[in-house]
């Protein structure tokens, strides 16, 4: 089988122009958690709905300060507000409103004085302003959060701690959501071993089988529901058998068997099921023998991602090829993910024709300041941008050997050695691929 080669680039590209949209349905708020809003939401209501108090005082108009100038000042309570109140109207001239934080503000008043400011109100009936510094202070205006009509999550927003308020707050129970994409989890190879079998790791005499709930683990980072398929052994008849129960996913991705050697079964097995082979290797490492292709079944076409069985190499090619695809399929803006630019500790290498993604952790010196933040994907490299001093730095987290595990626990990121760029020099700037969860 002739080997493509495409650069990162191009099969990121090939592969998201097959990222259709999932289905959308709706889910209560409770949940939603995790899932990505499917179409725009728009507030059903101004919030807040009334000018209100940022504190708990006395709200009074600056005009009545000025009449009695400086000094003591003693005015009528003229009632209450709290919040989910609607505003007191036909206040007097020289009267005082107590409010707590959030209540509403009468129209004309412009001013709440904190109630340290003042006596509390201890004669009933009167306040006595003692400090006038909060003068045309303290009134948050309406529509401050939302306004009627206005958007206020837009589609693709992954539903979190911080955007289901704002979901609630629109009025949006339930949530228009996309159907989480079901993956498939393939390993195959007669060398892994499950834990009830780790005697055989001890003795040498077998590899652990930490593929499966990796990129597993990986899919439900990404939104995806992974669909466990357990191990294949490395013979046509057991790979063939596995294809044939797959069941309902939306996607598969497969590890091990994605090479030229004896074992390297799995392109072989899917061919003979007229499989349509997009592409088979890219210029990256780890990784390069990644593939994707499209397998007819059931009227349907179902999109098989072929990972390397190195672990490394599987973990990488998921988070540069896989995720971008799930997060396209769940209606992320940015399905490429999210890069910061940071100071490498050391000298990274590279073939120059290939892309490079370096296990990195990140840290912080103490002058940092925030770094730019920019789309992910197989970009990066060298900046000519002054405005690199962020504090940012990166370090290897380790080996970066393909079949090595230890590296992946630290990663905070990928570092991007770009195709063309041979070498980035300790101290300069490079583009880090954040991962998801760190």
């Amino acid at each position: 089988m002739k080997a493509d080669w495409l650069s990162c680039d191009e099969a990121l590209a090939r592969i998201l122009a097959h990222a259709e949209p999932m289905p959308a349905t709706s889910v209560s708020a409770s949940e939603a958690l995790g899932r990505s809003v499917a179409v725009p939401v728009r507030a059903r209501a101004t919030l807040p709905a009334w000018r209100n108090s940022a504190m708990d005082g006395f709200a009074v108009r600056s005009a009545d300060l000025d009449r009695y100038g400086t000094g003591k000042i003693r005015l009528r309570v003229a009632g209450e507000s709290y919040p989910g109140a609607v505003p007191l109207t036909g206040v007097p001239p020289g009267a005082a409103v107590r409010v707590m934080t959030g209540g509403p503000i009468p129209d004309d008043f412009d001013t709440v004085i904190r109630v340290e400011h003042t006596d509390g109100g201890a004669e009933p009936g009167f306040v006595a302003i003692l400090r006038t510094d909060d003068r045309a202070k303290h009134v948050r205006a309406s529509g401050k959060d939302m306004r009627l009509g206005a958007e206020t999550v837009p589609a693709g927003t992954v539903v979190h701690s911080g955007s289901l308020p704002v979901l609630l707050a629109s009025g949006c129970d339930p949530v228009p959501a996309y159907r989480r994409p079901r993956v498939g989890v393939l390993s195959s190879g007669d060398e892994l071993v499950g834990m009830d079998r780790f005697d055989l790791v001890e003795a040498g005499r077998g590899v652990p089988d930490t593929n499966r709930a990796m990129i597993a683990a990986a899919a439900a980072e990404a939104g995806a529901v992974p669909v466990d398929l357990g191990v294949a052994a490395d013979s046509p008849a057991a790979l063939r058998e596995k294809l044939d129960s797959v069941g309902e996913v939306d996607a598969l991705v497969t590890t091990g068997g994605a090479s030229m050697g004896e074992k390297d079964l799995l392109k072989r097995v899917l061919l003979r099921l007229d499989f349509q082979l997009d592409f088979w290797r890219a210029r990256v490492r780890p990784g390069s023998p990644v593939s994707f292709g499209l397998l007819p079944r059931e009227g349907t076409r179902l999109p098989v991602f072929g990972l390397p069985g190195n672990p490394a190499s599987a973990f990488v090619t998921f988070h540069v090829f896989v995720a971008p695809y799930l997060r396209a399929r769940l209606g992320s803006p940015r399905p490429r993910g999210t890069t910061v630019e940071a100071r490498t500790d050391t000298a990274l290498t590279s073939p120059s024709g290939l892309t490079h993604f370096f296990r990195v952790r990140l840290y912080r010196r103490a002058e940092e300041e925030r770094p730019a933040e920019s789309d992910g994907g197989c970009r990066g490299g060298r900046t000519s941008s002054p405005a690199v001093g962020t504090g940012l730095r990166c370090s290897l987290t380790g080996p970066q050997g393909s079949g090595l595990v230890r590296s992946l626990r630290d990663a905070d990121g990928l570092a991007v050695v770009p195709e063309g760029v041979g070498r980035i020099e300790e101290g300069d700037p490079v583009s880090v691929l954040l991962l998801p969860g760190r």
